[in-house]
């Protein structure tokens, strides 16, 4: 075998650990998304919690500026009352007068039903803060995990890479040009030997004047049937 075919398989199987590491990388993000999937799930419901109860106290809000102007009229509508004289202004005066304490009873009514609905609230919040808490607690060990696997897997990438460029050196740029080209298509194994007359990855017949000069000169040719990389073996 040519050595400079040699020097390109070596580089082949560099950049095939290197492959792996980052299929080995690649797995762990969809490890990390199910986790932040769970934790986002649980933050969502709280925030949306959080988000009702802040409703709610602006809604009660609102209601009891109704009370006190309710209160304000019953008041009003008190002195109105008991400063008439007459029987028919005295009718008028108690027809208001309890027209504005229904309003203020319903108005006391309403901030009391939403000040109920705000406590249930607040426990339902206080349900969710303790649920986002024990979910984090519950993953901090496996994140911490995942992190400590994704740092030295970084770091045996880096090496390997490095390692590769150091292998790279020994091969011609024309012939690490042609075979980086594949290779960054197939991100596979790309460079395959003769087997007999036809491509060892796909058995198509390779033409004997192109075998003649592979084996001659030490030369790799692409395979017309599936797009990889042929050297002349032993």
């Amino acid at each position: 075998m040519h050595p400079d075919v040699q020097s390109l398989l070596a580089v082949q199987r560099d950049d095939l650990e290197v492959y792996g590491l980052e299929s080995r990388l690649a797995a762990l993000a969809p490890r990390l998304a199910a986790l932040e999937t769970e934790r986002a799930r649980a933050a969502q419901e709280l925030d949306r919690a959080r988000k009702a109860v802040e409703a709610d106290e602006a809604r009660h809000r609102e209601v009891m500026h109704r009370v006190e102007t309710h209160r304000q009229l019953v008041e009003r509508s008190q002195r109105q009352y008991e400063s008439v004289t007459s029987p028919r202004e005295a009718n008028a005066a108690m027809t208001q007068l309890e027209q504005t304490k229904r309003m203020a009873d319903d108005s006391e009514r309403d901030a009391s039903q939403i000040l109920g609905r705000i406590g249930e609230m607040r426990h339902h919040v206080a349900t969710l803060e303790t649920a986002l808490a024990d979910v984090e607690h519950r993953q901090a060990e496996t994140r911490a995990g995942l992190d400590a696997e994704r740092a030295e897997i970084e770091t045996q990438i880096a090496e390997a890479r490095a390692k590769r460029d150091r292998t790279a050196q020994a091969v011609p740029r024309s012939m690490l040009a042609k075979y980086d080209k594949v290779r960054s298509r197939r991100r596979a194994e790309t460079l395959f030997p003769l087997r007999g007359p036809s491509c060892s990855a796909c058995d198509t017949a390779i033409p004997t004047q192109r075998r003649a000069v592979m084996a001659a000169s030490g030369t790799i040719e692409m395979c017309e049937g599936c797009g990889a990389l042929l050297y002349a073996g032993e």
